[in-house]
């Protein structure tokens, strides 16, 4: 019975690890200045850079069609 609650502690121990880590990586990103990036605009196929919409309330949508 012991070696069952041993593996058992040994499984959450490793498969909660990874979890825990982007816990603390998504913390250290709270307050941070969001990266540089540039985008084309789809309507009029201009680049947009993140810096030119500085002071906006944007909203960002990342698509996939899988």
């Amino acid at each position: 019975m012991r070696r069952l609650w041993v593996v058992a502690l040994v499984a959450l121990l490793v498969t909660a690890g990874p979890f825990a880590s982007a816990e603390n990586a998504a913390a250290a990103l709270i307050d941070q200045p969001a990266p540089p990036f540039r985008l084309l605009d789809v309507g009029s196929g201009e680049e947009v850079s993140l810096e030119d919409l500085r002071g906006r309330i944007i909203v960002l949508h990342f698509a996939a069609s899988w």
